[in-house]
């Protein structure tokens, strides 16, 4: 149970992530000559394929030192950098940027947007997707269940996520200079094959709601909160869990 990002159980507990990642390489469908900067690169594992797609320069930048010594032992093709999101300092490097399941960990995002602006070259293009308003409303659901029973641990506890609608975000772009952009929420299935699998995402991915509680009562605070999730979404006939996750897909050109 993790006190904070442990790369090697993000390599493990983040597939669905990865499936959305390689949908949205395919719907870039990029030319094998662009310079991909990769925003929220975690364990590196999507970095290097977009290495793959292109004879290009590929960096990826995270915030976590954890996760970007993972991936500079992983995969020696693209160049990894520790970075804030919300300071890019990139100077009309990239074609390409890219970003999957990250940006809902920042908070400033006009911050986002105008390194990224900065970051790319003249008519390069962004697209990005992250969770977006109404993202995994039925493991809120279920945590807010138990939640009275642990109230008192969280009396500090700030929201980790922003998750903004289309709407927000247009709101966000009215001021940037980019020559067009889209926005859209995408509803997405997250399948884990099993409840273990299911029990490995909540614990890798929502840490930062399992930190507050005492160690000796972590195991059972999960154990209730993954009860709770079950009667609401039943697992299937194959005994697969699944989530209901509303992501934000922002298409950027400069």
């Amino acid at each position: 149970m993790s006190e904070q990002w442990k790369a090697s159980d993000y390599a493990s507990n983040s597939k669905g992530q990865a499936v959305w990642a390689n949908e949205l390489i395919e719907k870039m469908e990029l030319k094998g000559d662009e310079s991909i900067l990769d925003i929220g690169c975690g364990d590196g594992k999507i970095t290097d394929v977009l290495s793959r797609h292109t004879c290009g320069e590929v960096v990826g930048i995270d915030f976590s030192s954890e996760m970007i010594t993972y991936a500079k032992a992983a995969f020696s093709k693209p160049t990894f950098l520790q970075m804030d999101a919300q300071a890019l300092s990139f100077g009309e490097r990239f074609d390409v940027v890219f970003s999957n399941a990250a940006l809902h960990w920042v908070k400033d995002h006009k911050a986002v947007l105008e390194g990224i602006y900065k970051a790319l070259k003249p008519k390069g293009r962004a697209i990005l997707q992250m969770g977006g308003a109404g993202n995994g409303e039925k493991v809120f659901e279920a945590l807010g269940q138990i939640f009275p029973h642990y109230a008192t641990y969280f009396e500090a506890f700030e929201m980790p996520y922003t998750f903004h609608s289309d709407k927000t975000y247009e709101v966000l772009l009215s001021d940037m200079d980019f020559s067009s952009h889209t926005t859209s929420l995408v509803f997405k299935d997250m399948v884990h094959e099993d409840v273990k699998a299911f029990q490995g995402w909540i614990e890798t991915t929502w840490f930062p709601f399992i930190n507050p509680i005492p160690r000796e009562k972590k195991a059972a605070f999960i154990k209730e909160w993954i009860e709770a999730y079950l009667a609401l979404c039943p697992v299937d006939h194959e005994g697969r869990v699944h989530v209901a996750m509303m992501r934000l897909q922002v298409e950027l050109i400069k």
